[in-house]
């Protein structure tokens, strides 16, 4: 009996120790599709995924997400409760850090110190890291608000929401990748994964579940 006990221990210990984690990233008014295919994918691969955001509360989503008979509307469209605040992460804890965009990322993401030093950090830590839609903006301006300091991603190939293609290009100096503004597209440049749009929402998800199958084979859900 208590070899059983031990046993179950030692396996359930080892189970949430291989498990692959997810951090996803979420803004107030958040554009519903670039969060919820992405976080599908990861539940589907079987990865554990973690939401934070700038208060530990309901994130609410684009309001054009939950209104019936708009173009933007998606019938599982809701709000999505932070498990952490920004201030609470610890990338060390997690094998990918992706974040979600929308409107809300020009106010939560852009002006936040806490969110450029997670940027920073996962990039020199060579962290999978993934940003989508207007988030790509980061790449610009992490640690460099006046375009005058060293940028986190200069020479990475990138896409990115259009509004943000001159953070990037002027401040980041990265390598972006032009397409139209619905048009999807996802770039992979080593452990950077970038989305251009909320078109690309689902692209973008089924990208970093496999850019992280590729680190960590054994990760994969048995089916």
């Amino acid at each position: 009996m208590k070899i059983a006990i031990l046993l179950i221990i030692l396996l359930t210990s080892f189970s949430a120790i291989s498990a692959t984690k997810v951090l996803m990233i979420v803004p107030n008014d958040f554009m519903w599709p670039e969060y919820g295919l992405p976080y599908r994918a990861y539940k589907e691969a079987g990865f554990e995924v973690s939401v934070a955001g700038r208060f530990k509360e309901q994130l609410i989503p684009d309001r054009r997400n939950v209104l019936k008979g708009n173009a933007l509307f998606f019938p599982d469209a809701g709000p999505v409760r932070a498990d952490m605040t920004f201030e609470e992460v610890d990338i060390d804890q997690f094998d990918a850090i992706t974040f979600v965009a929308g409107n809300g990322a020009w106010h939560d993401f852009f002006p936040s110190d806490v969110v450029h030093k997670i940027v920073i950090a996962a990039i020199q830590k060579n962290k999978v890291l993934g940003l989508l839609c207007a988030s790509t903006g980061l790449l610009g301006i992490a640690g460099n608000y006046n375009g005058k300091q060293a940028p986190v991603a200069a020479g990475r190939k990138v896409v990115g929401y259009y509004r943000v293609e001159g953070l990037l290009t002027l401040f980041g100096k990265t390598n972006f990748v032009q397409g139209g503004r619905n048009e999807p597209g996802v770039q992979v440049d080593g452990t950077l994964i970038t989305g251009r749009n909320p078109e690309s929402s689902q692209i973008f998800g089924d990208k970093v579940v496999e850019v992280l199958m590729g680190r960590n084979p054994s990760s994969a859900k048995k089916k």
